[in-house]
């Protein structure tokens, strides 16, 4: 596919870096020579200095010709002129991304076929949403969700010795239609068998029908699931306000630290049912005074990782329940799990993962990026001409580093066995590494009639 992106800032960078390294041929834009230079050594494809909304930058970059443009820079009013544009030469699909509410009502993260765009998402609201999850499944570090919310993934770490841990999988006691699907130990992600067993500090990700994920919590996590009761928010930017107004009449004590006393106001003025303070999230004796000790979740959403990072391990070591910090720079990532971060938020991972389904080969309807490319969960719409219709799984040759976690059909959402037939119109979650993910696909490409 000829795919130009425009903006290469973190989101535009890792998009482009995943599209090249697929062999599509790649087209990068910035206005910033410094930054274009830094992509162009990290990106393999042509780059172009220039102001992306501009027709005559459109036209050198072959836009009538374009399979796919990707606006992702800073300004979502380029963002919706360069796909606006694009479209009007000739380019088959645009994608924008832009920031807040202001394009999308509803707080939905994206919108199909917006003012003539055929994706416009917002990576802030979709990180806000990922955090809504993660604060329900308190002892996640991961929540995913398939089929219309039929299925989840949930990723949950093994911290200490649990009856679990030394136990082949195939003796485990876990619920009906749950599945672990792989193991992430160390920097490896492994797809199991049932003779592999937990370690102490693996983490886990299981797959199944969304009512019977939280049953596993009580075999691999606590005993006693117990709900939250105090929220704690730094940073009163947008991701920050969308999750204190998602939390507002739940019942829930919520506070929200800002430092600007005008963004206060203001947020004082959105929200009623959340305490907003005047404030700085590293401040030590302020977060006591707001008896961070005593809350269930922290959530630090600053704009600077460092206020994330530092504010993140306060509270940890004041004894809040679950901590989540949200991550800029995706080389962070590692640094912050490694200090004891229970959980962290990538607004580029949630971008990326909404805009690769448009690139996607089969009939992938949507791609979740796992522990920073490590793994991938497909969800795949089987078609009536696929190669693995009407075949008992054990008779299809799956390869090594990939399973089909999870399925929906006539009979509801199933964790399939080796005699399960996989039918036309059945939605299938497959959990594959990048290195088998072309084979897992080519067994789902539809055959030429």
């Amino acid at each position: 596919m000829n795919i130009i992106v425009i903006g290469m800032g973190e989101v535009g960078k890792h998009i482009a870096g995943v599209l090249s390294g697929e062999e599509h041929n790649v087209k990068i834009v910035d206005s910033d020579p410094e930054v274009l230079a830094r992509a162009a050594g990290q990106v393999d494809a042509m780059s172009m200095l220039g102001q992306g909304a501009a027709p005559s930058t459109l036209k050198q970059l072959g836009a009538e010709r374009c399979d796919l443009l990707i606006a992702v820079t800073n300004n979502d009013e380029i963002n919706m002129l360069a796909c606006h544009l694009a479209k009007e030469l000739g380019t088959r699909k645009a994608i924008a991304r832009v920031s807040g509410h202001e394009y999308l009502d509803g707080g939905l993260g994206f919108y199909y076929n917006l003012l003539g765009i055929d994706l416009v998402l917002s990576p802030q609201i979709l990180a806000a949403t990922e955090i809504i999850k993660l604060i329900q499944s308190i002892d996640a570090v991961l929540v995913e969700n398939f089929a219309d919310n039929q299925i989840e993934l949930l990723q949950l770490p093994i911290r200490e010795a649990r009856p679990a841990v030394g136990v082949p999988l195939r003796d485990l006691d876990t619920p009906a239609n749950v599945l672990v699907a792989a193991i992430l130990r160390g920097d490896e992600i492994l797809v199991p068998s049932g003779d592999d067993s937990l370690q102490v500090d693996d983490e886990i990700f299981l797959i199944g029908r969304t009512e019977d994920i939280e049953k596993s919590e009580a075999v691999f996590g606590r005993k006693e699931a117990t709900p939250f009761r105090k929220v704690v928010i730094v940073g009163g930017g947008d991701i920050g306000a969308n999750v204190a107004a998602d939390l507002e009449g739940t019942g829930n004590e919520v506070y929200l630290v800002e430092w600007n006393k005008e963004r206060c106001t203001e947020l004082s003025e959105q929200l009623n049912d959340t305490v907003v303070i005047n404030g700085d999230g590293t401040n030590l004796a302020l977060l006591q005074e707001l008896g961070v000790q005593t809350a269930d979740v922290f959530v630090t959403v600053s704009r600077r990782d460092e206020v994330n990072l530092m504010s993140a391990l306060l509270a940890k070591e004041l004894g809040v329940r679950k901590t989540i910090a949200l991550v800029h720079r995706p080389d962070y990532t590692a640094i912050y799990e490694h200090l004891g971060v229970d959980a962290t938020i990538s607004p580029r991972r949630f971008a990326a993962a909404q805009i690769l389904k448009y690139v996607r080969a089969g009939e992938v309807v949507s791609v979740s990026v796992l522990e920073g490319g490590k793994g991938e969960a497909l969800e795949i719409v089987v078609h009536e001409r696929s190669p693995i219709v009407g075949k008992p799984l054990k008779d299809i040759d799956i390869p090594r580093g990939a399973v089909i976690g999870a399925m929906t059909g006539r009979d509801g959402v199933v964790v399939p066995t080796g005699d399960t037939v996989i039918e036309a119109g059945n939605t299938v979650i497959v959990f594959t590494t990048p290195a088998v993910r072309p084979q897992v696909e080519k067994l789902f490409e539809k055959k030429r009639s």
